[in-house]
C-alpha cells in the first residue's frame, strides 16, 4: 500500500466529513488506507464515521489523549510505505497532491519527511516551512510582538517571507497540518515525543529527522488547503502554562542540541 491518510479528531464532526470526502473524491493515482484516531469526541463524530465511512479504520479514545499519543497512535497503525498526517481543518484539492508528495518522495530517499504547499480558503499562502526557531523567534511569532517589528530578519528569516514558496526546497520544518512521513524510517528517528501535548511536537519530529541526516522536503507543487493557521496568542494566556511545558522542552531537548552540535561541526549539513 502506498499511503495511510491519517487524522486525528476531537468534537469536530462537521470538518471531519469535509476532509474525509476530499480525500475519497480526490486521491485515485495511489493505493491508500483512511486511518482516524478519536480523541473521545461527543458531538455524534464516532456515529457519523460508523454509517457513513465503514471502510475507515477507526481508533477510538475513551479521552482527548492530546496530539502527539494519537498520532502516535495512527502512526503504528499505518501500513502504507507512507504515512500522511492531516490535520481535521484541512482539505484536498482533485489536484494530484497526495500523488505528488508520493511521487517526490520516491524521488529522494534520503526524505524522511515532506509537506506540500499550505493554502487558506481563498487561495492566499500559508507560511508554513521555518528553520528551527531560536528563543527570540519564539517570542516574537507566538505573540503580538512580531507586529512591531514586521521587517526585522528575525520575523522575516524565519517565515521565510521573502522566499516565493514556488520550488522544492530543504527546510528544517513543517507545520504538522499536513506531513508526508516515510513509514520506514520511523523506527530510526522515533515516533513524535508524547511530552509535547500540543504544539512543538511536529519541530521536534523534523529535529530528529535532520539530526540523523534525513532531509525534510517542501513541496510546492502538493497544494492543500488548510483553514485555520497557528494560533497567536496573547503572552497571559489561559493555556500558557502548556505552550511554556512545550516551548521549554523543545529549548533544552532540541535547541541546545543544535547548538552544541554546530559548535563541533557534528550537525549535518
Amino acid at each position: 500500500m502506498d499511503v495511510t491518510v491519517g487524522i486525528i479528531t476531537w468534537n469536530a464532526r462537521a470538518l471531519l466529513k469535509q476532509l474525509l470526502d476530499s480525500v475519497f473524491q480526490s486521491v485515485k493515482g495511489v493505493t491508500f488506507e483512511v486511518v482516524v484516531v478519536d480523541n473521545g469526541s461527543s458531538d455524534g463524530t464516532l456515529e457519523m464515521l460508523e454509517e457513513n465511512y465503514p471502510d475507515v479504520v477507526l481508533v477510538k479514545n475513551a479521552e482527548n489523549l492530546g496530539v502527539a499519543p494519537a498520532r502516535n497512535q495512527l502512526l503504528r497503525k499505518a501500513r502504507g510505505r507512507y504515512i500522511l498526517s492531516l490535520d481535521v481543518d484541512t482539505t484536498l484539492y482533485p489536484n494530484g497532491a497526495v500523488e505528488t508528495l508520493v511521487a517526490t518522495m520516491d524521488r529522494h530517499p534520503q526524505a524522511a519527511i515532506g509537506g506540500p504547499k499550505l493554502v487558506y480558503k481563498d487561495g492566499s499562502l500559508q507560511l508554513s516551512c521555518r528553520p528551527f526557531p531560536s528563543p527570540l523567534n519564539i517570542l516574537l511569532e507566538g505573540t503580538a510582538l512580531k507586529r512591531y517589528v514586521p521587517d526585522s530578519r528575525f520575523v522575516k528569516g524565519y517565515t521565510l517571507e521573502d522566499w516565493d514558496h514556488a520550488s522544492l526546497r530543504e527546510v528544517d520544518w513543517m507545520y504538522g497540518a499536513a506531513l508526508m512521513i516515510r513509514a520506514s524510517v520511523l523506527d530510526k528517528v522515533g515516533y513524535l515525543d508524547e511530552a509535547f501535548f500540543y504544539l512543538y511536537e511536529d519541530i521536534d519530529l523534523c529535529f530528529q529527522a535532520r539530526r540523523l541526516g534525513y532531509k525534510v522536503l517542501y513541496i510546492p507543487d502538493a497544494v492543500i488547503c488548510h483553514h485555520l493557521e497557528r494560533e497567536e496568542r496573547p503572552l497571559f494566556s489561559k493555556t500558557l502554562r502548556i505552550h511554556l511545558r512545550s516551548i521549554r522542552r523543545y529549548l533544552f531537548k532540541d535547541y541546545l542540541k543544535m547548538i552544541v552540535l554546530r559548535a563541533l561541526r557534528k550537525w549535518p549539513q
